[in-house]
């Protein structure tokens, strides 16, 4: 008898507890007001790279902020720090932009537009060690991609990534040892990301 009791027990626990828990992340409710419920911040590495000379182009780490939390859709702004590290060119920059998810779960579809501004030396003097020149570049940013994110939990992303010049496009020709251009070689064109961070 107390076998059966015992076993009717765990039956009931275990089916209650999967209903509950099916596996998916909860759907967030209409107005995400508490902090459990929306991750609010995120951490993460993104490394962007062109799809013609597979040829990684450069590297950032950046913050992510979730501004709205609505139960279908989140708005979040995104500054972050790149760097490149070539042998004839070093540069820093200040990527920021904002970013609209849509899904009411953990993966979701992501659109985003924004401006990276660069500080750039070039013309680097093998005599002397040091660099000869440097500018400033601005571009205009784009994202189409998914998104994983959720509270306390890995986060992710995956997009396209196109870029247009805004000034001194015409000043940087930089190419690395397979000969594909590292930085702009014209105004537009194709480049694609991947993310991973952390969410809390």
């Amino acid at each position: 008898m107390n076998r059966i009791l015992l076993i009717l027990f765990v039956s009931i626990t275990f089916n209650g507890f999967s209903q509950q828990y099916d596996g998916s992340p909860r759907p967030r409710p209409v107005n995400c007001a508490t902090e459990n419920t929306c991750p609010r911040n995120t951490l993460f590495h993104e490394t962007t790279f062109r799809a013609d000379g597979l040829s990684f182009n450069w590297n950032s780490l950046n913050w992510d902020h979730i501004l709205i939390c609505r139960e279908r859709y989140l708005l979040s702004f995104r500054l972050g720090i790149d760097y490149y590290a070539f042998a004839k060119m070093r540069a820093v920059g200040a990527p920021l932009d904002i970013n609209l998810m849509i899904g009411g779960g953990a993966l979701m579809a992501e659109i985003g537009a924004g401006l990276n501004y660069q500080y750039i030396y070039t013309n680097y003097d093998e005599v002397n060690g040091k660099f000869k020149d440097n500018l400033s570049y601005l571009a205009a940013l784009g994202h189409i991609g998914l998104r994983y994110q959720k509270q306390h939990s890995i986060f992710f992303r995956l997009g396209y990534t196109p870029m247009y010049s805004l000034m001194n496009n015409e000043q940087i020709n930089i190419t690395n040892k397979k000969g594909v251009a590292v930085i702009h070689d014209k105004k537009l064109y194709s480049m694609y990301a991947a993310g991973i961070g952390y969410c809390f």
